[in-house]
């Protein structure tokens, strides 16, 4: 004896299979997102440790410390800071 609603159920099944894929996609999306978001929060903050460590050192205008992390250039009150992985921070002087 056959089931009548056959197409019914496969159809059922195929629908929340679907719904099921893209629901786990979009998570998988938020979570890159977010580790995006710490990793950018991570090296900005890597910079401004950078900078800091070279106010304390006493920089001249003009001058390249080189860091394990990086390297930091001053610019009038200017410091560009460039990680190893090659992004580029400028931050501004916290005390001039």
């Amino acid at each position: 004896m056959k089931c009548k609603n056959t197409g019914f159920v496969i159809a059922g099944a195929i629908t929340f299979l679907i719904l099921i894929a893209f629901l786990a996609g979009a998570q998988l999306f938020m979570y890159q997102q977010h580790m995006l978001t710490l990793n950018s929060q991570l090296e900005y903050n890597q910079a401004v440790i950078l900078r800091n460590v070279s106010i304390a050192k006493q920089i001249k205008d003009q001058q390249i410390i080189q860091f394990k992390q990086g390297k930091v250039q001053r610019r009038d009150n200017l410091y560009q800071v460039t990680l190893v992985n090659g992004r580029s921070i400028e931050l501004n002087s916290p005390i001039e």
